[in-house]
């Protein structure tokens, strides 16, 4: 039953892989195999600079707000999922401190809200992203440097005003570059613009918006990389590689078939012997041959079964004194003939020393070799012996 449910599975695969074959193109250098929810995962922190806002000032400078008072700095954290090597999504973090920009830059030169004191902002993005290298030029997990644009909406917080107007709703654009230093790490630097819908008069959030220059570390984890799908001439090579399995299990399948056909006959003339063999001393001797099989290019006996049916004839043997013939054969369509001719007499010589192992008389067994024959088919049953009573 085992090997019958393994020849259906061969059997499946094989009538799959045959009827992929008509269908199936060869896959692109853009074709990967899907990877499961669980996979290329990462995260990234780095620090930033925001220029322009939100500090009052405007990009091109009015009088003492110019472009350097519009300028602070903060850190960011996000975490994302590529979902194919072309589209991901990311969550990102990002915090601006009033102590950043004490830090580095003129405070004297800032204008601010009467709550300024405090500075700073925050805000949480979510991007969609395009990883234009992967998407114009294939997938390639060794690639050193990625291209990646994305869109993003979010909402903002200025802590230089009222709490009754500090959240803004954010849309921007950006471009991110990633540098692979390894399976599991990377360096990131990440430009964008980001648009600010404020509808609060106070806020120094008001204006048009802000320019954001993130840098940072990427760490991957889990499954990093997405496996190539496999190509045409594998899948082939997988059908060809199944056939051959299927066809040497069905060898076997119909071997054993035989080998049960050949004892049930065997057993059918043992239970008639009385019709088909000659009296000795008032008995009946049994002439009915039984086969012994063998593998390619062996001469061991190597199933129980096998030696069941020679004690049968060993105990009809010893009780009759009858003579014992034992012929061996090899298959022809394997060897030389001078080899197989050694192999048929070797076969002969194994299934008499076991007789003799059962207490027959090494006097009452002829031992005959035949070489290689084909005088049944499928050829494998070839390779045996067959023993006789005289």
């Amino acid at each position: 039953m085992k090997k019958l449910m393994i020849a259906l599975a061969f059997a499946g695969f094989g009538t799959v892989a045959s009827n992929a074959q008509v269908s199936i193109e060869a896959p692109s250098k853009y074709t990967v195999a899907t990877n499961s929810f669980w996979s290329n995962w990462y995260i990234q922190l780095g620090v930033d600079m925001t220029v322009q806002n939100p500090y009052g000032s405007r990009f091109f400078g009015d009088g003492e707000n110019d472009f350097h008072a519009g300028r602070t700095y903060g850190v960011d954290l996000a975490i994302g999922k590529w979902f194919t090597p072309g589209l991901g999504l990311r969550l990102k973090g990002n915090w601006e401190n009033g102590a950043f920009y004490r830090a580095f830059r003129n405070y004297d030169h800032v204008t601010l809200t009467p709550d300024g004191a405090k500075g700073g902002y925050a805000a949480i993005y979510g991007d969609v992203q395009f990883n234009l290298s992967n998407l114009f030029c294939g997938y390639n997990e060794s690639r050193v440097w990625n291209l990646i644009a994305y869109p993003r909406a979010g909402l903002i917080r200025d802590f230089s005003v009222p709490a009754s107007e500090t959240f803004s709703p954010v849309l921007g654009v950006g471009v991110e570059n990633t540098w692979r230093l390894g399976k599991r790490v990377g360096l990131y630097l990440d430009v964008a613009y980001n648009f600010i819908a404020n509808g609060s008069g106070g806020s120094a959030l008001s204006t048009d918006g802000y320019v954001a220059v993130d840098f940072g570390v990427q760490f991957n984890l889990g499954k990093a990389n997405f496996d190539k799908a496999v190509t045409l001439d594998q899948y082939n090579a997988l059908a060809a590689a199944s056939d051959a399995a299927l066809a040497r299990l069905r060898a076997d399948l119909d071997r054993e078939k035989a080998i049960n056909a050949d004892l049930r006959a065997q057993l059918a003339k043992w239970a008639n012997h009385k019709c088909e063999g000659r009296n000795i001393d008032g008995g009946y001797v049994a002439s009915a041959a039984t086969s012994v099989f063998f593998d390619i290019n062996s001469s061991k006996l190597n199933s129980k079964k096998d030696i069941i049916n020679l004690e049968a004839i060993a105990a009809t043997a010893k009780a009759s004194g009858a003579k014992v013939v034992v012929t061996g054969y090899a298959d022809s369509k394997t060897g030389s003939d001078a080899y197989n001719q050694q192999l048929s007499e070797a076969r002969a010589q194994a299934v008499a020393d076991e007789l003799v192992e059962l207490g027959v008389n090494r006097d009452n067994i002829e031992v005959v070799g035949k070489g290689g024959v084909a005088d049944v088919e499928p050829y494998n049953l070839n390779r045996r012996a067959v023993v006789e009573l005289k």
